[in-house]
């Protein structure tokens, strides 16, 4: 009888082993057909290929002990693109390798833990998987990276980036009932452009409508770098949940406790890299706390200040800002950040002072002189004790007492050396704080995010965040290619000033045969490019019956760049004055460096007398580039005007110009005007280059200048033609040994004069032959022909 139950058992134990198996797929038909046949303990392994506009409805049921795991073949070899989506629903259940690269999902999540309404993930893990370029080219429609359902699931050791569209790039929904009991850790959330309206966060867990319920979700141990959707990096609109031991580097914006009660915010560091729009941590509700966190180089203010707490509005809705009652913010360190922001307003009709709120033991340390904390309200409700800031530091609160200590750098975080560490005596708390950022034990009551003289790295900077497939390096790369956008704009009134206003990052947009009419100037606030269908197709011009002709047609206004080509622009308005400027610096001093490209672009009738110029800087702008290539510019009061910094510092408005390729004609003073006065110390000085030009009848008086370049340092110009200035006695006026022309024609117009060790060298006063005016192209016996230093024709060249 033993014998015969032995033989049961083994044979039960064999036929048990013999379903459990890996099943290789490499299409979506063996795909469907293994999921729906999965056992516990089976590994369906997806081949090494492009799955493109695949659907994955991954519902099935493991065990704790026998998951059914869905994988690829070799982690970052699946590259999932186009519509293509992953639904996941039941138990025990695991997703590995997968990377989804690029395509368009439209209004459907990327991935779902909820393969139907029916049917939620609980206790199901997504591992080691990227989510990279993937979103509608419309920002309006909203869709996530990742929807987390259900109970007990955990995303980690993944990498989420280039999220451009609105909805959070991972959400907890609440909708399958409270306490997830979720976990997001170790990932990677890389480069989120601004999206320019509400609904960019980068992780939310739950929603206004269920925000007075619990979820208990973790969020640890994750990396968040320019994370910039909206001010709102991780929103908590729920009970109960922690955020600890995250770093957050350079991103605009804040952890923000917008609704729920009871949350935990522990250990995070959070270096701002002195981003203007950096923030810190925003407190709203009840019961939360903020302790053992370093926030570095926070500089933005109010609302994203290194600390903020709120204001509430009484009585108010779900989805308004509830009253601050018994908040905690104890043992936080800020370095060389903005002041704190206390009671500030949300909205009008926010006069809910904060009650019963604690701020305890924090450390202030900054190496200029700064504020510590700023009160936009009633701070009566805010109890102050045990807090410490640096000599440096300007404190008006009681409970903030200042102490000449040191910090010493260690793993790129500052910490107080030992020395101190009596000086930084704090007072009880409830609940207390037993470790410090580190995981350290706290032996003695201390100021501070960690203990004085403890050089261990903090918690949030030794976790190995990201996937196994794609370095975070590889990964900063690939956001330069996949944070662009790309819009196509057809002909009409106004619909290009609609397209630039409603550009958020880098965009390319492309306009096709047609005329764009403009009622106004278009400020360029983001980097982009403008691309027509062809100078003799495409047409920018003013619409018919615009009264007020505007000023300039592009002006940079905070973008890093602004290319423009294959396009005509006309400056006319028939029946009132020209546009002034076809391009422009911002109008008011800044620190912003940007470039202008114009390339393959013709400008007519910017001929506004009052000044106008086709490109003009203002004092106190700078750019690293402008150039203008293939460009015909043609009827213009003035050309490029870089004039206007007239103070003895020797600051001047560009580092580089580039001119190449290019004509002007019947400009009534100057082509170029690029001048400096003075010396700027460890500076370049300025560079102009001008190669393959033609200037035809420009500033033809008899004191006119045809190029400018009075204290530039480097200047060239080589293989053009001045030609039919006949009244200009001194054309260009070079002086110093690096101001050089070489290889030019000069015809019926005035002289170069050269000074101070400037040179020229093979200048011909000789008939270029034209064989058209409007091409400037030469006749076949021209002597200019393929007489360039580089072999090509002197002059313009196809």
């Amino acid at each position: 009888m033993k014998i015969r139950v032995n033989i049961i058992i083994w044979f039960v134990l064999c036929f048990a082993f013999a379903k459990a198996q890996n099943i290789p797929v490499d299409n979506s038909q063996s795909l469907n057909a293994a999921i729906k046949k999965a056992v516990p303990g089976d590994t369906i392994i997806m081949a090494d290929q492009e799955w493109r506009d695949i659907d994955i409805k991954f519902k099935s049921n493991g065990t704790a002990d026998k998951p059914v795991v869905l994988r690829a073949q070799t982690p970052g070899k699946v590259k999932l693109t186009g519509s293509s989506s992953l639904r996941i629903g039941g138990d025990y259940l695991e997703v590995h390798g997968l990377w989804f690269d690029g395509g368009d999902t439209g209004k459907n999540n990327v991935i779902r833990f909820e393969a139907d309404s029916d049917t939620p993930a609980r206790y199901s893990r997504l591992t080691n998987c990227a989510i990279i370029g993937v979103g509608p080219e419309q920002r309006d429609i909203t869709s996530y990276y990742v929807a987390l359902h259900g109970k007990n699931n955990r995303v980690d050791h993944c990498a989420f980036l280039g999220k451009t569209n609105k909805g959070p790039t991972v959400a907890v929904r609440l909708k399958n009932g409270a306490d997830n009991q979720h976990r997001i850790d170790h990932n990677y959330f890389g480069e989120r452009i601004p999206l320019g309206f509400n609904g960019g966060e980068t992780i939310r867990i739950g929603t206004s409508t269920y925000s007075m319920e619990s979820s208990r979700t973790i969020v640890e141990n994750n990396f968040f770098e320019k994370c910039n959707g909206e001010i709102e990096i991780i929103s908590i609109k729920s009970g109960n949940n922690i955020v600890r031991n995250n770093l957050i580097l350079g991103s605009e914006g804040t952890i923000t406790l917008r609704h729920g009660n009871n949350n935990l915010i522990d250990g995070n560091v959070i270096i701002g890299n002195n981003v203007p729009k950096s923030g810190g941590i925003r407190m709203i509700n009840k019961g939360n706390i903020v302790q053992n966190n370093i926030l570095i180089g926070i500089k933005g203010k109010e609302y994203r200040a290194p600390l903020v707490i709120m204001n509430g509005i009484p009585n108010t809705e779900l989805n308004g800002y509830h009253q601050v009652e018994n908040g905690i913010i104890q043992n936080n360190t800020i370095i060389n950040s903005a002041p704190v922001a206390l009671a500030i307003n949300s909205r009008k009709g926010a006069d809910a002072a904060p009650l019963n709120t604690k701020f305890l033991n924090n450390l202030f340390y900054s190496d200029d002189r700064s504020l510590v904390a700023a009160a936009f309200g009633d701070v009566t409700g805010i109890h102050m004790d045990g807090n410490v800031a640096s000599t440096f530091v300007i404190q008006d609160f009681k409970g903030i007492k200042t102490i000449d200590f040191k910090m010493t750098a260690v793993n790129g975080i500052a910490v107080p050396s030992r020395e101190f560490d009596s000086l930084l005596v704090g007072v009880k708390t409830k609940p207390k704080v037993r470790v410090d950022a580190t995981g350290t034990l706290r032996s003695n009551l201390r100021a501070g995010a960690v203990v004085p003289g403890n050089f261990k790295p903090p918690l949030a900077l030794v976790s190995e965040a990201g996937v196994s497939f794609i370095s975070i390096a590889e990964m900063r790369a690939i956001a330069e290619k996949v944070s662009e956008v790309v819009v196509k704009v057809a002909p009409g009134e106004r619909t290009l000033e609609k397209a630039i206003k409603n550009t958020i990052g880098p965009t390319t947009i492309i306009l096709e045969e047609g005329i764009y009419s403009l009622s106004k100037g278009n400020k360029i606030a983001n980097e982009i490019t403008i691309k027509g269908a062809g100078i003799d197709k495409t047409f920018i011009k003013i619409a018919e019956n615009v009264e007020k002709t505007p000023q300039y047609i592009f002006r940079m206004d905070g973008s890093k760049s602004l290319t423009v080509q294959d396009v005509s622009i006309d400056g006319a308005n028939e029946g009132n004055d020209a546009v002034k400027y076809a391009f422009t610096s911002p109008n008011n001093a800044t620190t912003q460096i940007y470039n202008l490209f114009v390339h393959n672009v013709r400008l007519d009738n910017f001929n506004n007398s009052d000044g106008g110029a086709v490109y003009k800087a203002y004092k106190g702008t700078k750019a690293d580039t402008i150039s203008f290539s293939n460009t015909h510019i043609k009827n213009a009061f003035r050309g490029l005007n870089l004039s206007y910094e007239k103070s003895s510092d020797g600051k001047y408005n560009a580092e580089n110009i580039m001119i190449f390729n290019s004509s002007f004609t019947d400009i009534e003073e100057f082509a170029i005007n690029y001048s400096r006065k003075g010396k700027e110390l460890g500076t370049t000085g300025g560079n102009l280059l001008i190669d393959h030009c033609v200037f035809y009848r420009v500033d033809d008086s008899e004191k006119g200048r045809i190029i400018k370049v009075q204290g530039i340092e480097n200047v060239s110009i080589k293989n053009s033609i001045i030609d039919n200035s006949r009244n200009t006695e001194s054309i260009i006026q070079l002086k110093g040994a690096n101001q050089k022309i070489e290889n030019c024609v000069i015809y019926n117009s005035g002289k170069v004069k050269i000074t101070g060790g400037a040179s020229d060298n093979n200048i011909l006063r000789t008939n270029p032959k034209w064989d058209s005016l409007e091409s400037f192209s030469l006749k076949s016996n021209s002597e200019l022909l393929n007489a360039g230093t580089d072999q090509k024709n002197i002059g313009l060249i196809k």
